[in-house]
């Protein structure tokens, strides 16, 4: 064995430990069980002469040889990825798959879909959905997310698409005319949630200075659902504006304080680096910012 190369199976296992800072985490994205990745690491810390990383009560931290290793090798899969992608991965065929919330598929991208249809007729594109801001690219075939607010994931390039806003929606209906965000006392226990963004009233509320007991309300798996809950007089959804342009113009739903303080909700593209290789990617970012 080349002393100068390690096992690559266990190096990729420590650079994933050393990225996630957890053995559990490294092991979810490597489809393997913690044990397995102890073990991995183990037999490279053998090969190395050296420890990795200092294990404590159910958490990890990399050691000083640890993270000058971890940061030598920080791109080199990433740049094993690419290359592979660059010999074997520009295949027309191969659909390019974007990966994003339900809520978003059917309220933004969905009808401006046959806009980019037309001009790119014989394109390929699969569309998949996720209820969590995890996205497992590799595992899944992904090329791309859209995902509201940004991914803190040194392994992905994350680029701000366009910015909306965070408002209490509601039926036309719903409410008393002119009820005020400060009646907190007579609307309080009528909040929709969705799972997908838990925290999404308590930004709101604190951005307003109001207090509001965000365990009280009903609670969804994802927005659509919610949506349709504040459409149906079911209570007050916690909205992202620019994914309810049909249900304003139909007036199925519409803002439900006067003096709401809206608060910035972004939205970003992620992606591995490789997903720059495929040939659909150059196109479909550029109907993007053309619908921006």
């Amino acid at each position: 064995m080349d002393p100068k190369l390690p096992p690559l199976n266990a190096l990729r296992t420590f650079v994933m430990a050393a990225q996630t800072g957890s053995f559990v985490s490294a092991a979810n994205e490597l489809s393997v069980t913690p044990a397995a990745v102890s073990r991995s690491i183990k037999s490279l810390e053998d090969y190395l002469g050296c420890s990795l990383f200092r294990r404590m009560h159910r958490q990890i931290s990399l050691t000083r040889e640890g993270r000058i290793y971890a940061d030598s090798l920080a791109d080199v899969f990433d740049k094993i990825s690419l290359a592979t992608h660059n010999l074997v991965g520009k295949n027309a065929d191969r659909p390019l798959v974007i990966c994003a919330y339900p809520s978003f598929i059917v309220s933004w991208l969905v009808p401006r879909w046959s806009r980019y249809l037309q001009s790119h007729p014989d394109a390929q594109l699969r569309i998949v959905t996720t209820l969590s801001h995890e996205i497992h690219f590799e595992q899944k075939g992904i090329d791309l997310a859209i995902l509201s607010d940004s991914l803190e994931d040194q392994r992905y390039i994350s680029s701000r698409l366009f910015e909306t806003n965070l408002v209490p929606v509601c039926r036309p209906d719903y409410l008393p005319p002119n009820t005020l965000i400060s009646d907190v006392a007579d609307w309080q226990n009528a909040l929709l949630h969705c799972e997908t963004r838990p925290k999404d009233w308590e930004r709101w509320s604190n951005a307003n200075g109001i207090h509001v007991d965000t365990k009280r309300g009903q609670w969804f798996e994802n927005a659509s659902m919610m949506y349709e809950a504040a459409m149906s007089g079911l209570g007050i959804a916690i909205g992202i504006e620019a994914l309810l342009d049909r249900e304003f113009s139909s007036n199925r739903l519409a803002h439900a304080f006067s003096d709401n303080k809206a608060i910035v909700c972004p939205f970003s593209v992620i992606r591995p680096k490789a997903t720059e290789t495929h040939p659909l990617f150059p196109t479909f970012m550029s109907w993007l910012q053309q619908e921006i």
